[in-house]
């Protein structure tokens, strides 16, 4: 698995994605449902993924490492699942995803 160094442009692009995505959703995504993930513009939901899978338990942003290639992989699985059942929480539903894809690697 590939995994690229979050550099200065990436930490900005982090705090963009969260502005842009608290335009449409002023919820935390530690809050968030499947339904809320759901509701993002399809271009904002693979952005939505790496700022959440970058957040500690804290909601605040931890990992210098961003898996790239992973985020490819999971957001087609993810929206599948959350379509399935728009109440579930997303983070749950993103930690299972990536479960699975360690899985199968």
């Amino acid at each position: 698995m590939k995994k690229q160094l979050v550099t200065l442009g990436a930490a900005c692009l982090l705090t963009l994605s969260s502005s842009t995505l608290a335009a449409e959703n002023s919820k935390p995504v530690a809050m968030w449902t499947c339904e809320d993930f759901l509701s993002l513009d399809e271009s904002y939901r693979p952005t939505a993924i790496g700022f959440a899978e970058a957040l500690n338990k804290k909601g605040q942003a931890e990992d210098s490492v961003l898996d790239v290639d992973g985020l490819e992989k999971i957001t087609p699985i993810l929206i599948e699942v959350c379509k399935k059942d728009p109440q579930s929480k997303f983070l749950t539903e993103l930690e299972a995803a990536w479960k699975d894809i360690k899985k199968d690697m």
